[in-house]
């Protein structure tokens, strides 16, 4: 399947299959790779959250539920990354 990319959506696995404390249902948006460590990824919470600027974490693939990628033409398109 494809890999995650800058600008997509994600939800992380319950826990305890991440330490990062947040809810599942919550939608985080990958803003980076972590350079020298491939398949590590930068989320930061949506910009209309109130801890926006406040939070981020690094998290592997293994970390994440759900990728949901969309694209400037409106596609939208969601799936479970294979880690």
């Amino acid at each position: 399947m494809v890999d995650p990319q800058p600008y997509d959506q994600v939800r992380l696995h319950p826990a305890p299959a991440h330490t990062h404390g947040i809810d599942p249902t919550t939608t985080l948006v990958i803003a980076d790779t972590v350079d020298g460590q491939p398949g590590t990824y930068v989320l930061w919470h949506l910009d209309t959250h109130p801890d926006h600027h406040d939070w981020a974490a690094a998290v592997t693939a293994g970390d994440i539920h759900t990728i949901t990628r969309i694209t400037t033409a409106g596609d939208v398109r969601t799936w479970t990354p294979s880690s």
